[in-house]
């Protein structure tokens, strides 16, 4: 009897041992994942005020037209590189609060962004290519997730194409930014997912890969029951 109630304490001690340090090591994690969410909102600031700055001095720096561009597409490949660390944040369904403040942010980045390349675009024209894409984030419709997901296939394997000719811009449409509520309208914008093309046309519907090479590389503006001027 002694020995059976030993046992059973032991087992006891031990479980509590394994509970106390699963504990800790879950709040751990969790600390660190919050305290890296934080340091991103902070590089996320930032990243918002030196694109500011930078769209108020690049005229007066007088860059040539492949020093715009370049400084342009290492932006964004800045802002898509540090987006990336959010995915796994997603995935877990935890810190949503904190989570929308930052895709909150980083869109705000790339409507700086997309302001910077379409000035840098009329100043040196043929330089490169825009596509401004419109998504919701987060969105419960599963129709339109699928039409998403699909559609952020087909993009990323546009940008892998034609990776220096190409910016590509994703904006969450649904986030209760005013700036962007104002592009949307002024581009009829109603329902996502959309693409606007060099500030020009808009793609309301999901092309191929080879409508939206040709509609891209276009050589003069044409029309299509999919695509509208603008």
């Amino acid at each position: 009897m002694v020995n059976q109630k030993s046992a059973f304490g032991k087992a006891l001690l031990l479980t509590l041992i394994v509970f106390v340090i699963g504990f800790a090591i879950g709040y751990t994690i969790e600390n660190n994942r919050t305290t890296s969410v934080e340091i991103a909102l902070l590089n996320s600031e930032i990243s918002l005020a030196d694109e500011q700055i930078k769209l108020s001095t690049i005229q007066q720096l007088n860059l040539t037209c492949n020093e715009s561009k370049d400084s342009t597409f290492e932006f964004a490949d800045r802002i898509y590189q540090e987006a990336l660390k959010l995915e796994e944040y997603d995935s877990s369904g935890k810190l949503m609060n904190t989570l929308t403040t930052f895709h909150r942010r980083y869109d705000l980045l790339r409507a700086l962004l997309w302001t910077e390349g379409s000035k840098i675009r009329q100043q040196c024209p043929n330089q490169f290519h825009t596509i401004a894409y419109f998504y919701d984030y987060k969105t419960e419709n599963l129709k339109k997730d699928a039409q998403q997901k699909m559609l952020d296939r087909l993009l990323l394997d546009f940008k892998y194409n034609y990776p220096d000719q190409v910016l590509l811009i994703p904006i969450a449409a649904n986030l209760d930014i005013e700036s962007v509520n104002l592009v949307m309208k002024k581009y009829g914008i109603q329902e996502c997912p959309a693409l606007v093309i060099d500030e020009t046309l808009v793609i309301k519907e999901a092309p191929t890969f080879d409508e939206l090479k040709n509609t891209v590389f276009r050589d003069k503006l044409t029309n299509s029951t999919n695509i509208t001027s603008q």
